[in-house]
């Protein structure tokens, strides 16, 4: 088959080919075709579909059966617009062409009628159509098939042409149309052939090209699937002729030809395959080879190159018995050659596709890297097999693994002929021709195997072809180059369990003794009782001479396991118990014994043991760590040190599942915590308060370093530190301050402390005002009993504060009222239990509640308010101790907080009780954090009662997990018993469990303006009796301006402008005069301005207030109205009204009657008076009008 495309032919008679050809190719290839096949299968898209248009002749040769049809569609184009030359000429021709096509097979055609750019489409005179193109559809359509299409010379609608549209539409579906018969018919015409494969006279071959036509019209129509499904079928039928061995239309197995050794395996154009099928004379070397290429090709097209790969594989093992078993008629070392060149054949016409295959699938690169590394490693193995044949290679294993020891059998006919002629491989007859192009060859071939395996995940097969690699350099002395490659094969293997393979290789690389003795010692299960204590001995002798560091793994030698944490009263520090069971055959002594967990903070920390003996069979040690600290750590190795000898251990292995243990605070030594001081002032620089319990020693050389671990955290370190130190035991002593000195590391030096006291440190830090709470790091390094030890713990600390405040200042003449107004910033109620207001070095608090403790609990969303008098200080009455603003200092105490505390003095107690303290503060905090978050505080503040969930053994077990069983059974024990007994607490017995609870205290710094221009203002009645509505009432505006607060006043300054205000109510009353005037207003001075005022209603009415006002924005005035919330009375005035009823039928209308009557709410008219007609009546009405 020449073509790969369909074939569309078109008879141009009337010479318009070359007017519309730019605009028919412009728009091929046709995209988007659905084949719906007349077989029950579903439907398949063809994307894109290419097209040869060639023109047509009545002089076609007949179609060979060896040839596949293409032509699917046929176009007769028609230029013509006279009626009559249509009727005489054209018709004739046009039905000459259809009656020619309609005698060909499964081949489909169309007219197409060419019209110019202004041509009509269609004319119709008293209904009748009368254009040339009218006519042709009404000769040439059959029934409902549209046999016609219309398009323009030049189309003024260019790309968008409905015409050109509508006339590709109908090429798809004709071409489908045809295609589909074709299908049809080879269907029929293989299942008709393949019924009689049994009778007489069957031909296989005729079969196969068949059949292969139907798989090429497929590939033709881009449907490459199908194709591969006819060529599966093909494949499929000839292993059935094989097995039947009814191979005579075959003539020989062939591969006899020059160049059949190393000819592309996926070329299926290298012979004329097609035409040796044909004649029947095609051997099987040629038909497999020609059928596999095939398949590769429609693999191809899929972009299936992962399958590609893995069929060469399989094809090229199934095709080495046939090639075998006739040698005697191949070339000398055909086999090798054949199978070298396939396997580099597929590699290389599959290596192109591949970069863009891995861009479009991220998990395409490790499977392909697979089946290529195992076609290159089949075919480096055929260099093993010509090494070894040509002296290139001894004949040792690994190179004669593959090697065939079944001798060569030659046929009777054959007799002792001679393999003919020699292999045509240029590569690997370089090869074979020197060591060095050999070991280049071999080598770059290992190499991109190695690479593919470890791509791949292959570790294994890439440590084979490590061995291949190692054992070609042992053998050409190269033994340095050699033992890089067997020391870490041999660590692989040893991992692997695989003994006696690493036995082999230490004994062919011989790395160092010591080394050896190791790896002998690991794999003593192969050794004699007596060899293990020779090499036992000479290792115990050897060890301490070493150089270098050595490092090996505990297995097989020893196992390790992590038995329990211990850190209760009986230990001074936390230990850790490990076993470990030694398998050596005698007792060894160590220098170190350490084991690492990971956390978070520290992220490791070691715990070690010190000179020990290790003895055959279990072993138990206890292991501490100078390092205090507390969370879940992962046990992540163990290292086990013998001088430079170090064996470790891995617990973090994958598959291995991971050992978590918690570890807390050693109880009996120094502890600290970070967090905000009970005493906090609002608007000054915030410090953090490190407590630091010296605990049952002394501490000396002691180190305190913070840490931020929240982003926009700093520690101040240009500040004085100072240092409190007191007794724990005796806390009514005064503490002992001490100035600390703070080193460029940010280091703080603490001073020393004896057993059982308290140091507080207050630290200042800056950080971002949108963070509510801050994480720090606290590491103290200590000395205690000639010993160096380390605390390290993570603290969060929330520095919110419960509580918000706002203020307001009313000013008079002659001081000041402060207005505090306090308020929850949070969801939880605020115990209140006492405030104080500190006056400042311009006020002085003159008046101010009486009380300044007591027990107000206050609530979201509610307000406790505060107000103070304040008054101007004297000059003479300076103290330098206040501060500029006046403090708002107040004591409380969160309900949560209080609620919170008395639960862990309790719990701790209890777990007091059975010595299960050093559990308190992690037992605690995860109480809180799972059953304390729901307490409803806000009922509790009202009924002074708090009642706690109910007790969750799965909850409390989720986070006591990393515990010993039996602690973890005690400490659910005691936490269920103390939910069992405090379901409900009272805040009596809060208060009798903690009488001595932490009461919280914050200021708020204030700012009360200093100097304020202040006016008094006074609207003044010139009337002393009440006034009446509607009559005016003259008035008189008078404002002063208090010297009070006025700020000392330059002469030279000039006076600032005002301008009043004044607010009136049209409502009730109308106002005569300047509403808003400007003026100048002096220190002292009072201006008086005339209005008056008219009411427009009766009662008590309020009077209008007025404001004055600055007019420069600057300067900032208030105003005291002397009249505010005044009311004035106002009276009507007495009026007499006199009403005159006309006749009554006037106002009662006769249809209305019924109206009044049914209304229950008046009466209905009596008869004498519904009766009294032209009777009218005068009544007198006297009122006030209101």
């Amino acid at each position: 088959m020449n073509g790969r495309r369909v074939t569309v032919t078109y008879c141009d008679e009337y010479g318009v080919w070359p007017l519309i050809a730019d605009d028919l190719s412009s728009r091929l290839p046709l995209k988007n075709l659905k084949w719906q096949p007349s077989s029950q299968r579903g439907p398949s898209l063809i994307h894109s579909l290419e097209v040869d248009l060639k023109r047509f002749s009545f002089d076609q040769t007949p179609q060979l059966l060896s040839t596949m049809q293409t032509n699917y569609l046929n176009l007769y184009f028609v230029a013509c617009e006279d009626n009559e030359i249509y009727k005489n000429k054209v018709k004739k021709q046009i039905k000459q062409w259809v009656d020619f096509i309609t005698g060909k097979k499964n081949q489909e055609w169309m007219v197409v009628y060419v019209a110019g750019q202004d041509a009509k489409k269609t004319n119709s005179y008293l209904g009748l159509k009368t254009t040339v193109y009218d006519k042709i559809r009404t000769d040439f359509n059959q029934g409902k098939q549209e046999r016609c299409s219309y398009i323009r010379i030049h189309d003024p609608d260019g790309p968008a042409s409905e015409n050109w549209a509508i006339f590709l539409d109908k090429m798809k579906e004709y071409i489908l149309s045809s295609f589909d018969m074709h299908v049809l018919q080879t269907q029929e015409d293989t299942r008709r052939l393949d019924m009689q494969r049994h009778m007489p006279g069957w031909n296989y071959c005729t079969f196969f090209i068949l059949k292969e036509g139907l798989a090429q019209a497929f590939e033709i129509m881009t449907l490459y699937e199908d194709a591969l499904i006819q060529y599966d079928e093909l494949e499929a039928s000839f292993f059935q002729v094989l097995r039947d061995k009814a191979l005579a239309w075959f003539g020989h197995f062939g591969g006899t030809d020059f160049g059949d050794d190393s000819g592309n395996v996926l070329d299926f154009k290298r012979k004329d395959y097609r035409d040796l099928i044909n004649k029947n004379s095609i051997s099987v070397f040629d038909f497999r080879s020609y059928l596999f290429a095939r398949q590769c090709r429609m693999l191809l097209k899929l972009q299936r190159v992962i399958e590609v790969c893995g069929r060469a594989q399989l094809f090229i093992t199934n095709f080495i018995p046939a090639i075998r078993e006739n040698t005697d008629q191949l070339a000398d070392d055909f086999l090798e050659s054949w199978v070298f060149s396939a396997c580099m054949n597929v590699v290389n016409e599959c290596e192109p596709l591949c970069p863009q295959l891995a861009a479009m699938d991220s998990g395409f690169t490790k499977p392909y890297s697979a089946v290529k590394s195992d076609l290159l490693l089949t075919a480096r193995r055929q260099l093993d097999k010509l090494g070894v044949k040509h002296g290139s290679l001894p004949n040792t294993i690994p190179f004669s693994i593959y090697l065939d020891i079944k001798p060569t059998l030659k046929s009777p006919s054959q007799g002792d002929l001679s393999p003919k002629g020699t292999i045509t491989n240029q590569n690997l007859l370089e090869a074979i021709s020197s060591v060095e192009s050999f070991d280049k060859m071999y080598m770059a071939l290992s190499t991109r195997a190695t690479k593919g395996y470890i791509i791949s995940n292959r570790s294994k097969a890439a440590l084979s072809v490590h061995g291949d690699i190692a054992a070609l350099k042992y053998v050409r002395g190269k033994y340095e180059e050699a033992v890089e490659i067997f020391e870490p094969m041999i660590k692989q293997f040893g991992r692997e369990d695989w003994g006696s393979i690493e036995n082999s290789l230490l004994i062919k690389s011989s790395i160092t003794y010591v080394e050896s003795v190791l790896a002998l010692l690991k794999n003593a299960d192969y050794l004699s009782q007596e060899d293990a204590n020779l090499y036992m001995d000479e290792l115990l002798r050897d060890v301490i001479n070493l150089e270098t560091d050595i490092a090996r793994q505990f297995s097989p030698m020893f196992s390790i396991a992590v038995i329990s944490i211990i850190d209760d009263d009986t230990v001074n520090s936390t230990s850790v118990e490990i076993c470990i069971n030694s398998h050596l055959p005698k007792s060894l002594y160590f220098d170190s014994l350490r084991l690492c967990l990971v956390g978070n903070s520290p992220e490791q920390i070691w715990f070690t043991i010190e000179n020990q003996t290790l003895n055959p069979g279990k072993n138990s040690f206890y292991l501490t760590s100078d390092t205090s600290t507390s969370g879940n750590y992962v046990v992540e190795m163990c290292e086990m040190r013998l001088g430079k000898l170090m064996f470790y251990h891995n617990f973090m292995r994958a598959g291995q599942k991971k050992r978590v243990v918690r570890l807390n605070h050693d109880v009996k030594q120094l502890s600290a915590i970070v967090q905000q001081p009970n005493e906090v002032c609002l608007g000054e620089r915030q410090k953090f308060l490190v407590s630091i319990k010296s605990g049952l020693s002394t501490i000396t050389n002691g180190r305190l370093l913070l840490e931020p671990q929240t982003d926009g955290l700093k520690i101040l370190r240009d500040e004085e530190v100072c240092g409190y130190i007191q007794n724990i035991k005796d806390r009514e002593a005064s503490p002992k301050k001490h100035e600390l000195e703070i080193l460029d590391s940010g280091e703080i030096v603490l001073p020393d402390c004896e057993a059982d006291h308290e140091l507080e440190i207050y630290v200042a830090y800056e950080g971002l005002y949108t963070e509510y709470e801050y994480r720090v790091k606290t590491t103290v390094s200590y000395t205690t009993e000639n010993k160096a030890r380390k605390f390290i713990s993570a603290d969060t600390i929330h520095v919110i504060e419960p509580l918000t405040v706002t203020e307001s200042s009313i000013f008079r003449e002659t001081c000041v009222f402060l207005k505090v107004e306090l308020s929850c910033n949070g969801k939880w109620p605020v115990r209140i239990l006492g405030s104080t207001l500190r006056p400042s070095k311009i006020y002085v608090v003159e008046s101010q509640p009486k009380e300044e403790q007591w027990d107000l609990t206050l609530f979201p969303k509610q307000l406790a308010t505060f107000v103070y008098k304040l008054v101007k200080r004297d000059v003479s009455d300076e103290d330098p101790t206040l501060k500029s603003k006046v403090q708002f200092n107040v004591k409380y105490r969160t309900v949560k907080n209080e609620v919170e505390t008395s639960v862990e003095v309790m719990l701790k107690r209890k777990l007091d009780e059975h010595k299960l303290s050093q559990h308190a503060t992690y037992v605690f905090s995860k109480v809180r954090e799972k059953f304390l978050q729901s307490v409803d505080y806000a009922s509790y503040g009202l009924t002074d009662v708090v009642h706690l969930d109910n007790f969750d053994a799965e909850l409390c077990e989720s986070f006591l997990l990393h515990r010993d069983l039996k602690t973890k059974v005690e400490l659910l024990d005691l936490i269920e018993d103390f939910f069992e007994e405090h379901e409900a607490i009272t805040v009596h017995t809060i208060k009798e469990q903690t009488p001595s609870a932490t009461i919280h205290g914050v200021s708020f710094l204030l700012d009360v303006p200093i100097s304020k221009i202040l006016h008094t203002v006074e609207l003044a009645l010139s009337v002393e009796k009440d006034l009446l509505v509607s009559e005016a009432c003259p008035c008189v505006l008078r404002i002063k301006q208090s010297m009070y607060w006025s700020a000392e006043s330059d002469d030279s300054k000039p006076f600032e402008d005002f301008f009043y205000d004044i607010d009136v109510d049209y409502d009730n009353w109308l106002l005569s005069g300047k509403r808003r005037l400007r003026f100048t207003s002096k220190p002292g001075e009072v201006a008086e301005f005339s209005i008056s005022l008219v009411p427009l209603k009766t009662g008590n009415l309020l009077l209008p207030s007025v404001r004055v006002s600055a007019v420069s924005s600057n300067v900032f005035s208030a105003t005291v109205y002397v009249n505010s919330a005044q009311q004035i009375l106002v009276k009507p005035k007495s009026t007499t009204a006199t009403f005159f009823i006309e006749q009554q039928q006037r106002f009662l209308q006769p249809q209305m009657l019924p109206t009044f009557a049914s209304n229950p709410e008046r009466p209905a008219l009596s008869p004498d008076i519904s009766s009294a007609n032209g009777r009218s009546g005068l009544r007198e009405i006297v009122g006030e009008a209101t």
